[in-house]
């Protein structure tokens, strides 16, 4: 009991005297964060790829933590700490976490992320802000490295910052590229297809990625074939994801077996020649391989065109004139009647014609919802054109369902590089084709409406009633005594009235009429006048009939000549496109 009461005493005695001591005010200074990485082993990491989440934290014992301070460099050595002096440009940033990407140009590098913690004694900055702590810390608001006019030092942010922060080195191990064929606009999960068949043109369009950034990669090469030298390969730089092969007349007429095609970067206008390319197949089938390469020189795996059970067979062009099908209602039969009659063509150089059916596989429904034949090119500038290019003359016969898209992309390029260009179609009465005809034919408009009811008695037009008689004529135009086209008419059988949507067309200041109606033989009058129907450019190298060819071959000496369409092709391919403009202009 008694040595209890002795410590009561002592405590009460030690609480007197505390009571009585004057506490001297001395404040603790401000002490700065500790920050941390989200991953901090003893040992470095172990390689990784480029793309890592980071994320890190602070802790300050005496206040808040309200950002931080990041950035990432590249050291000659592995470094644990700071450099000294400080010369880092830091990212000011309130977030603790981000999806970095490390931009390597070789196989393996090593990347050091420093993260630096900022309390409550500094006021803040704009997310993003750029940081320097050399000569003194500043904001460097230009990013240029240096303290100058318009920066703004930040006297407070040292006491406030981490002194040692976060450093963390990471090794980095280069990922490959891949590539794909670029993407068909209609369906996104398939790519564009090469057509089953093409003449000496084909044109590719890829896209490389690389999950280590896209900026990595450096340059495309390409095969045909054949990859197993190294030989077989052209570079191509990386702007070029559209390439066209091309094999000139003058390398393919008579060859056989493999070629070299010569290659070809962007769209028609504005292309650039990359260089040549061995093997390429002549009447046979072909395959190209394509990979992309990046900055740490890994290939991407290589990706093919045709695939799978697809395939792409080149044909050598042999005849002077490409017929381009567009016609899905009397193709067949149009075909053979314009075969037979250029044969006939004084000289024979028209008995062997190449032929392009860009409507193969569509009715008429698919080409007024602007589906393409699996013929046509999927891009029209510049395959279309290159192929159109292999040839003197390009005869484009279609009905009242003309692919003016493809013929817009294609035909004008192809008359101002030296082409000579017979265009023959109707007009569906539903639809307006003026915009897309004059890019490309000596014509400046087409009539709004189409012939029947066009003048009194009859009215206002009636649609689709635009039947024209068998045997109605069509005349050359006689503005120039010396230049007559041969005298045309509609077949005479069957004997019944022809079904054609037929509008009158009006000349380009520079083209002049070569063929109008007769006036309307029937009683009453269908249509008034004689409209015209076909006009030639100035050049005589652009002609343009607004109906059906094949119709025409009427063999009736009584209203034309025994084989009209033959001398109608006569005069077209031997006097109006004159000797002095065929294959000398021609391109390729």
């Amino acid at each position: 009991m008694k040595t209890l009461t002795q410590l009561l005493i002592c405590l009460v005695l030690l609480f007197q005297l505390s009571c009585k001591e004057d506490i001297a005010d001395t404040p603790v200074a401000n002490q700065p964060p500790k920050t941390f990485l989200w991953l901090y082993p003893d040992s470095t990491v172990g390689q990784s790829v480029s793309r890592q989440h980071l994320h890190w934290w602070a802790e300050d014992p005496d206040g808040a933590v309200v950002g931080y301070l990041f950035t990432y460099a590249i050291f000659p050595t592995r470094v644990s700490t700071i450099p000294s002096p400080d010369t880092l440009r830091y990212t000011w940033v309130t977030r603790n976490d981000t999806l970095i990407l490390f931009p390597l140009d070789t196989l393996i590098r090593d990347f050091t992320v420093i993260v630096r913690g900022v309390d409550n004694s500094f006021g803040g900055l704009p997310n993003q802000s750029i940081v320097r702590f050399t000569p003194r810390p500043y904001w460097d608001r230009n990013d240029d490295g240096l303290l100058d006019a318009g920066d703004q030092e930040l006297a407070q942010l040292s006491g406030a910052t981490d002194p040692v922060g976060s450093v963390q080195t990471f090794p980095i191990r280069n990922t490959p590229p891949t590539i794909v064929f670029a993407p068909n606009p209609n369906d996104e999960t398939l790519a564009l297809k090469q057509p089953d068949t093409s003449f000496t043109a084909a044109t590719f369009a890829f896209k490389g990625a690389d999950a280590d950034g896209d900026i990595t990669l450096v340059s495309y090469r390409i095969a045909l074939n054949d990859t197993s030298s190294p030989s077989r390969w052209l570079t191509v730089p990386l702007r070029d994801t559209i390439i066209t092969l091309l094999v000139p007349r003058a390398r393919s007429d008579g060859a056989a077996g493999e070629v070299v095609a010569d290659v070809y970067g962007g769209q028609f206008l504005g292309r650039r020649l990359l260089g040549q390319l061995q093997g390429l197949r002549l009447d046979a089938l072909n395959v190209l391989y394509v990979q992309a390469k990046d900055a740490a020189g890994e290939f991407s795996p290589t990706i093919r065109m045709p695939s799978g059970a697809d395939h792409w067979y080149v044909k050598r062009p042999r005849g002077k004139l490409l017929i381009v099908s567009d016609d899905v209602s009397y193709g067949i039969v149009a075909d053979t009647i314009y075969r037979n009659a250029l044969s006939g063509v004084p000289g024979g150089e028209f008995t062997i014609v190449d032929k392009l059916n860009i409507a193969l596989g569509l009715t008429a429904s698919d080409k007024l919802s602007y589906r393409l034949g699996r013929l046509m090119p999927p891009f029209q500038d510049p395959a279309l054109i290159y192929t159109f290019l292999l040839y003197d003359y390009v005869f484009w016969y279609t009905e009242q369902y003309p692919t003016l898209g493809a013929a817009q992309a294609s035909l004008f390029a192809y008359v101002l590089n030296g082409g000579k260009l017979l265009f023959s179609t109707t007009f569906l009465n539903t639809i307006d084709p003026r915009g897309a005809l004059r890019d490309f034919a000596p014509i400046d408009s087409v009539s709004s409406v189409d012939l029947a009811g066009s003048g009194p008695p009859q009215g206002p037009p009636r649609i689709g009633d635009t039947r024209l008689p068998a045997n109605l004529r069509v005349l050359p135009d006689s503005a120039i005594p010396t230049n007559i086209y041969p005298r045309l008419a509609f077949n005479s059988f069957p004997s019944i009235h022809t079904p054609v949507y037929m509008r009158p067309i009006y000349r380009r200041s520079d083209a002049r009429y070569i063929y109008h109606l007769e006036s309307d033989p029937r009683s009453p009058l269908r249509y008034t006048g004689t409209p015209n129907v076909a006009v030639v450019d100035g050049a005589g190298t652009n002609i343009f009939i607004g109906l059906p060819l094949h119709l025409l071959n009427n063999s009736d000496p009584t209203y034309g000549n025994p084989d009209a369409l033959t001398a109608f092709f006569t005069k077209i391919f031997t006097q109006e496109f004159s000797p002095n403009q065929k294959v000398n202009r021609r391109k390729f």
